[in-house]
């Protein structure tokens, strides 16, 4: 297990609960690459966290199922180049393989040289990929040093990452990506400042989102009530903003009830710059 802990489990945990999708008789989304990266272990783990908080595998499940949903939307209207910030275990390079269509996994040096392995290891050839911190490198001169046109479209797939960035960091961030990337856009999950800072009207759910962080041991450091800081900031386009509730109720209207107190606090958006 040297390699896992190495890595850590939350990119393992995300993979397990991506594995789950497939015994569903209405699947909302696709993922049959997950198993390769689950061990009993971390199901044992992952087990243990869901009797705690049953709803987080319905509100991760709209999650996935948005992100699919975007990614797909994307490709068919023409998008070519898709980059997957903090990919962990994300295998949408094989799941919406396109010709023409070129993804890129950017993440910790550790977890990609493990996840290369797995697939080498299934006789996948990994897709183009940036081992770093994005935070801490240029970003857009990676990609083009990766074969990348920073001068075309691209589509920033940042799943589960902004809740755990300081908001100088992200500021730093767009500011790169806007000052070097003339069109793209780039679709987030993300919680409002009341969850955040614990001030959210119904405790139930700021003790459920208090019992996650401790159970993943992780710390939410940053939210948004809306998305038109970035607007004022850099004249993005807020093309959506949504509760992952919304969500529910489309895809998934038998259960969305049971969950719907969390999954109205968790939302996701898609922001676009230049053309976009």
């Amino acid at each position: 297990m040297s390699d896992i802990n190495e890595v850590g489990t939350t990119a393992f945990a995300v993979a397990c609960y991506r594995e789950m999708e497939k015994n569903r008789e209405h699947r909302v989304f696709n993922d049959p690459y997950a198993h390769w990266f689950v061990t009993d272990e971390i199901r044992e783990k992952v087990d243990r966290v869901t009797k705690i908080l049953p709803e987080s595998v319905e509100i991760l499940r709209y999650r996935f199922c948005i992100l699919d949903e975007i990614t797909r939307r994307e490709i068919q209207a023409g998008m070519k180049q898709v980059v997957i910030l903090g990919c962990g275990f994300d295998m949408r390079s094989l799941v919406f393989q396109t010709e023409g269509v070129r993804f890129c996994d950017v993440d910790q040096p550790a977890l990609l040289e493990f996840k290369h392995k797995v697939l080498e290891s299934h006789g996948v050839t990994p897709c183009a990929s940036i081992p770093c911190n994005y935070l801490e490198v240029d970003l857009p001169e990676e990609l083009s040093k990766a074969g990348f046109d920073i001068k075309f479209p691209t589509l920033f797939l940042w799943e589960g990452n902004s809740m755990y960035l300081p908001i100088e960091l992200i500021y730093s961030f767009f500011d790169s990506l806007c000052a070097r990337i003339p069109s793209f856009k780039i679709a987030f999950d993300y919680y409002p400042l009341s969850i955040i800072n614990r001030t959210y009207e119904n405790p139930e759910v700021v003790r459920a989102t208090d019992m996650f962080q401790r159970t993943f041991n992780v710390t939410w450091v940053t939210g948004f009530d809306d998305l038109s800081v970035f607007e004022k900031r850099y004249g993005m386009k807020v093309e959506e903003s949504k509760e992952l509730l919304e969500v529910g109720k489309r895809v998934a209207p038998e259960a969305v009830d049971s969950v719907a107190a969390l999954a109205g606090v968790y939302s996701y958006g898609i922001l676009s710059y230049g053309d976009g």
